[in-house]
């Protein structure tokens, strides 16, 4: 799939526990080409068509249509980070797109900004978070139920968690529903997919019946499920490793 130029960075070192990469997308060829979105739990800012627009934690896949030529750049937040970042809930922006200029019209005046060199608009937008981001004090006990269901690979159950941030379950769904969109349990669900996905597509992974019993499905057939649930593609679809291998 070379009718596509992928690209990712690394932020500054300072932002790394707020923001995951800056990415790229540049249909190089003379044709519409369709890729799907996996949800990962993060949202993101993207620049595309002349906008900027915000988008929510999604709950399934979504198969974005790159028109010929078209180019996108996005800013990819870590999980509760934007929300924060915004000071609105998380749900509100749930599988939504919504105009970032219509949620903080502060931030779209610092971002709206022409820079055709990469490398140089990541500098730049380096230093604008930096700066937005000194203030904020993130909220540590999602920040520490993410990492706990991240080092866990989502194959957790909502009791463990519960017990691990000695919250009751009705805390646990409103802090989820606030700082990432959509409940504790939905969200390890999407964390044990995506670790999973990145795996298969990443190292080639063949055997998937025991990759499943490693991540805690059933079977394969629970994992199929799953995976098409949240992909709409196989783990072998040529579209599936040409964008995610460049994920990290």
């Amino acid at each position: 799939m070379k009718q596509l130029n992928i690209k990712k960075y690394s932020p500054a070192s300072a932002l790394r526990n707020s923001i995951d990469a800056y990415w790229s997308i540049k249909n190089i060829s003379a044709q519409e080409i369709s890729i799907p979105i996996v949800p990962d739990g993060c949202m993101d800012i993207i620049y595309q068509a002349g906008e900027i627009v915000c988008i929510g934690a999604m709950s399934e896949a979504l198969l974005v249509h790159i028109q010929a030529h078209e180019y996108t750049f996005g800013i990819r937040f870590k999980p509760s980070v934007l929300p924060q970042l915004l000071d609105l809930k998380a749900y509100t922006l749930t599988d939504k797109r919504v105009a970032l200029s219509d949620l903080s019209l502060d931030l779209f005046t610092l971002l709206n900004f022409d820079e055709e060199d990469e490398s140089k608009k990541v500098f730049a937008l380096d230093e604008i978070f930096k700066q937005k981001f000194e203030p904020i004090v993130l909220n540590q006990t999602i920040v520490n139920a993410v990492e706990y269901i991240v080092s866990h690979q989502g194959n957790i159950q909502v009791s463990e968690l519960q017990k691990q941030l000695d919250l009751s379950t009705r805390q646990i769904e409103r802090l989820f529903q606030n700082y990432i969109g959509y409940s504790a349990k939905k969200f390890c669900n999407i964390v044990r997919f995506f670790t999973l996905f990145k795996e298969i597509i990443q190292q080639d992974v063949q055997n998937l019946s025991l990759k499943a019993y490693d991540y805690g499905y059933c079977d394969q057939a629970h994992l199929n499920k799953e995976f098409k649930k949240f992909s709409n593609f196989t783990p072998t679809h040529e579209i599936m490793s040409v964008f995610y291998k460049t994920k990290e």
